[in-house]
């Protein structure tokens, strides 16, 4: 008959309920398992978002940083700020965030220009600063052991110096010993002398008091005389100054001075002690390299001649200026600022006429060029003025030579010697009368050497 089956003895679970039951155990702690699995993804992925947002914030650091943390087993921040503190110990010798070091950085640039702007700017990195600074510090180091160099040299020179001193000193008091033993031996010669002479004396004395008696009574018949000349000069002089009168009133009057008066430039600027001077005149005035110029003083006065104090020789050339060496000088008068300088064959503007007559000695061998009348036209010309033949009131000066000289022949000369010695006393008697004709013109008459002296040519000529 058909039933179920029967349960084993004792009535317990049989091996399938056993299996049904494990399966159901390991079935709920496996679905527990995953629930919880499930949990931590869910978290580790919430972790994950967060960290990637704070990657995101603080940025990805250079290879640098990530290979010493893994290298120092720490992490990125822990580099950089273990870094950072190393890099402000170095700079301002204690910790300091980047913004402390950046402004006492900028603190420190500021006060190192402001103290040495030429060598340190603002601008500059400390690493430029400290090597602007160190290149500075090396220069002025060399220029010490340089000027060091310099002063034992120095020091040597004078311990030389002080020897020689010292020589010239034992020479000297040597030469006084010697001079003072020669003066008293000259002085008792004197005295043996001045005793001779105050005996001679004695006896001119005497001689002296018979001429000076012969002499006022030669004194007495001279002022007779003179009292007599003086009557005569003066009607001469009253004469003469009427007819001076009359001649200034159709001419007008002429001032002797007048050369000086209108000087050619000026001294721009003289340096004591220096050759070289600097006039107010140049190219565009028509001045030439190696043009004379004679020097006056700001009054513009001759005095005994017309020769300057200085003469001048142009070196160089500007368009307004010129530099000049002074080629002589007078002892005592040096060139000043202001000073006047004249060369009578120029003036600016126009070209001085100047009639030339006479027979010269340029070379003062004591004897009369053949050529003189010639070379004075020609330094006349190089300097711009202008020759001319023949008198006229338009002529500014007269230069005179030594008067033709006209030889004394004895009978029985050639005809031909004979026409030669006319020729020249007729030169002679026109010569003379250039110079008077001149007068009457009221046209200077200048010697030779008064031409040579207001054209500058005194050093040249050895006219010193």
């Amino acid at each position: 008959m058909a039933g179920r089956p029967a349960t084993a003895r004792g009535g317990g679970l049989s091996g399938i309920h056993i299996g049904l039951i494990a399966f159901a155990f390991v079935s709920v702690a496996a679905l527990g398992g995953f629930v919880f699995q499930l949990t931590k993804v869910k978290s580790a992925e919430q972790a994950a978002d967060q960290a990637q947002r704070r990657l995101s914030s603080y940025g990805t650091p250079p290879a640098y940083y990530q290979n010493e943390a893994t290298a120092r087993r720490t992490t990125v921040f822990g580099v950089m700020s273990d870094d950072l503190n190393k890099m402000a110990k170095l700079v301002a010798g204690e910790e300091a965030v980047a913004a402390a070091l950046e402004q006492r950085a900028n603190d420190l640039l500021a006060e190192i220009h402001a103290s040495k702007p030429d060598i340190v700017n603002p601008t500059d990195t400390l690493f430029t600063a400290i090597r602007a600074l160190d290149g500075s510090l090396t220069a002025g180091r060399q220029t010490n052991e340089s000027q060091s160099r310099q002063m034992e040299t120095q020091r040597g020179t004078i311990d030389s110096l002080t020897r020689q001193v010292e020589t010239a000193r034992s020479t000297f008091e040597q030469q006084i010993a010697k001079t003072k033993s020669d003066y008293e031996q000259a002085t008792a010669g004197f005295d043996r002398s001045l005793a001779e002479k105050d005996a001679q004396l004695a006896q001119v004395r005497s001689a002296l008091e018979a001429h000076e008696r012969e002499l006022q009574q030669a004194r007495r018949g001279a002022d007779q005389d003179r009292r007599e000349l003086e009557l005569v000069n003066t009607r001469q002089a009253n004469l003469i100054a009427r007819l001076q009168d009359q001649i200034k009133d159709l001419k007008g009057t002429f001032d002797a001075e007048a050369i000086l008066k209108k000087a050619d430039g000026r001294i721009l600027r003289a340096i004591p002690g220096s050759e070289i001077v600097y006039i107010n005149l140049g190219a565009d005035n028509n001045v030439k390299i190696g043009m004379p110029f004679e020097v006056y003083s700001q009054t513009g006065s001759f005095g005994k001649d017309p020769r300057g104090k200085a003469s001048l020789e142009v070196l160089t050339l500007m368009s307004s200026t010129a530099e000049c060496r002074v080629t002589r000088g007078v002892p005592g008068q040096p060139v000043m600022e202001g000073d006047i300088v004249v060369n009578l064959a120029y003036e600016q503007g126009r070209r001085p006429r100047f009639v030339i007559r006479g027979d010269f000695d340029l070379d003062f061998d004591g004897r009369i060029d053949v050529d003189g009348a010639a070379n004075m036209a020609a330094i006349v010309r190089r300097w711009g003025g202008e020759v001319v033949p023949a008198l006229d009131e338009g002529v500014d000066f007269v230069v005179i030579g030594v008067a033709p000289n006209v030889p004394t022949f004895p009978a029985g000369t050639s005809d031909v010697v004979r026409d030669q010695a006319e020729r020249r006393a007729l030169e002679a008697s026109r010569f003379r009368t250039l110079i008077d004709e001149a007068r009457a013109l009221h046209i200077p008459v200048i010697t030779q050497n008064q031409f040579l002296f207001l054209t500058g040519y005194t050093d040249s000529l050895g006219l010193r």
